[in-house]
């Protein structure tokens, strides 16, 4: 086990030392071009062809309802804790960042690659369906709420506009038309698996490669606030949607596979909205990195956890 997240942190690793190199590309604009291409492309044709040959049976609505789950309680968390507890020390942005990095967790980008590392195959559609069928829709509509309440932008997107958003990223599509030909018993032609598959391939070493250009090491004096965020992520709402997530998933790889989405750190995506509407981004990219920082920890025990 130790094997696998060592390799996965080599290729993280290889995009914090790219920022170190002198004369290449900014960071910033890697991380965008990488971005583009695998959510609007490599991520779509992966997607599609997982859902689409697969089987996936009960999964379908199994894994969105603990995605879902695990979204919301770590939105009611991080309101307690920094809607009211920690309410009088800080700022509305940085109250709202941290409701952000708390509740969505990065299913894809991390998520991904190290489902597949410890389950393999029988896992690989799990990711996909706990983000594009259960988060990614509350991030547009749960989470921009919560950037308007927060930001200080006059920006106000209806629901409406949050949920056209949702219709129009290539990676939902892919899903729904996954399902869709999953249902229909429609056989796809060999060299488009072949090709999927190949995109596949190429997804996680990216995604791995483009969390290292991102992550930002926290000051030792922030740590105090971005803790909550980091620990109620990692631990405590993977601790309490574990029982739902038992409840629904008989399968071990299945379950294991989920465990894992919810026990991810914090996603990357909410720096675009924090960005956007006017949030503290460097607390935001703080917490990212922390909590991701604990789930080198955390994350094996739950790859190794007994079922």
């Amino acid at each position: 086990m130790l094997n696998v997240f060592a390799t996965l942190g080599v290729l993280l690793a290889c995009g914090v030392l790219y920022r170190m190199i002198p004369g290449v590309p900014s960071p910033q604009t890697v991380r965008s071009v990488i971005g583009s291409i695998v959510l609007n492309v490599f991520i779509p044709l992966l997607a599609f062809e997982v859902l689409a040959t697969e089987r996936i049976m009960g999964d379908v609505w199994t894994v969105p309802v603990v995605s879902t789950a695990t979204t919301l309680i770590g939105f009611v968390l991080a309101i307690a804790v920094y809607g009211y507890m920690l309410r009088a020390r800080l700022s509305r942005p940085t109250i709202g960042a941290m409701i952000l990095a708390t509740t969505w967790c990065n299913a894809m980008y991390l998520g991904l690659p190290i489902t597949l590392a410890v389950v393999g195959d029988p896992g690989d559609h799990v990711p996909i369906l706990f983000d594009y069928a259960g988060m990614t829709p509350l991030l547009f509509t749960l989470g921009t709420a919560v950037c308007v309440a927060y930001g200080t932008t006059d920006e106000q997107p209806s629901i409406r506009q949050g949920l056209l958003q949702i219709l129009r990223l290539p990676p939902f599509i892919a899903t729904i038309a996954g399902i869709a030909v999953n249902a229909s018993g429609l056989q796809l032609p060999l060299w488009f698996i072949a090709a999927a598959e190949t995109a596949g391939k190429v997804v996680a070493p990216l995604m791995l490669f483009s969390i290292g250009l991102t992550l930002r090491w926290p000051s030792i004096s922030r740590t105090p606030l971005l803790l909550p965020a980091a620990l109620i992520r990692t631990v405590l709402v993977p601790v309490l949607v574990f029982p739902l997530a038992t409840l629904l998933h008989a399968n071990d790889d299945i379950l294991r596979a989920t465990m894992l989405e919810a026990a991810m750190p914090s996603m990357m995506l909410p720096l675009v909205f924090a960005e956007r509407y006017g949030l503290d981004v460097e607390s935001l990219a703080e917490a990212i990195l922390l909590s991701t920082l604990i789930s080198v920890a955390t994350l094996p025990i739950v790859a190794t956890w007994p079922l």
